[in-house]
Formats: C-alpha cells, structure tokens, sequence
C-alpha cells in the first residue's frame, strides 16, 4: 500500500516535516540568546514567525487528520475517553496552546524585547512536539498497524485526502 494509501505512513512522513521544523525552531532560539544585533534578532524573530505560521496550518491540518480521520476508526479497538488516543488529543489541545502563545510572543517582541518569555514558549513547545510524535510513531501507530483492516486505512486514507 502506498502513502497515498496508507494513512499510517502519510502520517509517519508528516511527523519527519514536523521534526524538521522542530531541529530549525530549536536552532533559532538558540541563536536568538546569542544575537549580535536587534537586525539579527528581527530576523531570526522573523523566521520563528514563518514556524508559527506552520503551526497555525499545517500542523492544525496534521492534528485534524488524525483526530478526524484516524482516531475515530482507532478508537473503536483501543477507545478514546482513555487511553493513547485521549492522551493525544490532550496533547494536540496543549500544543494548541502553546503554538497560541508562541504567536503572541513573537508578535509582542518588537514592543516588549522580551525574547526570554519567547524562547521559554517555543522551547515547550518544540520539546512536547517531539516527545509527541514519538508516541504516535512508536505507540500509537503500532497499535493501529495491530488492529486496522486494509479497508478501514483505504478509508482513513480517502478522510484524510478532504482535511486541509
């Protein structure tokens, strides 16, 4: 089954553009505490605003493909009120969260200069991202290689296809 088909690997391959982000959002923090310049910070403040950007789109879209489309199928093996796919989900809100305040940092720095709070968000929310994603690759993805029909992933998979 291809990653057309296979919902799984289209969601495994969607966690690698997530991890890249992720490295890059860590290096940009880590050069913003050691910034030269305001011209170096407004530009690493930039980029940090195109990650956020991210976040606010194709990661919502990641999130909404697997709460709409995987999760619901799951979760008639393994639940969802408990469990990995609730614990998830809460995850899914906290990075929410999190990817919220990061917006408001980056968007309150030129006023206030205050990259400390903004490392502080972005580092929690890089860090819950990553620990995330291993969950689901490594957990919750296996669960559903164990119980998912391949009729049940070929209709995930067409879900997943109408959630942008």
């Amino acid at each position: 089954m291809d990653t057309n088909l296979d919902p799984l690997a289209a969601l495994r391959n969607e966690h690698e553009e997530i991890r890249a982000v992720i490295s890059k959002l860590k290096g940009y923090l880590k050069k913003i505490t050691s910034a030269s310049s305001d011209e170096v910070k407004n530009n690493l403040i930039n980029q940090l605003n195109e990650i956020s950007e991210f976040m606010n789109k194709d990661l919502e879209t990641h999130f909404k493909r697997e709460e709409d489309a995987l999760f619901p199928v799951l979760g008639n093996y393994i639940g969802i009120e408990t469990g990995p796919i609730n614990v998830m989900i809460i995850e899914h809100n906290h990075c929410r969260d999190l990817s919220s305040g990061f917006k408001i940092k980056i968007n309150s720095y030129p006023s206030d200069r205050d990259y400390k709070l903004l490392i502080g968000t972005g580092s929690s929310l890089g860090q819950l991202l990553s620990e995330h994603e291993d969950k689901e690759d490594n957990i919750l993805f296996n669960m559903a290689e164990m119980h998912l029909t391949q009729d049940e992933k070929r209709d995930i998979a067409e879900k997943m296809q109408t959630i942008n």
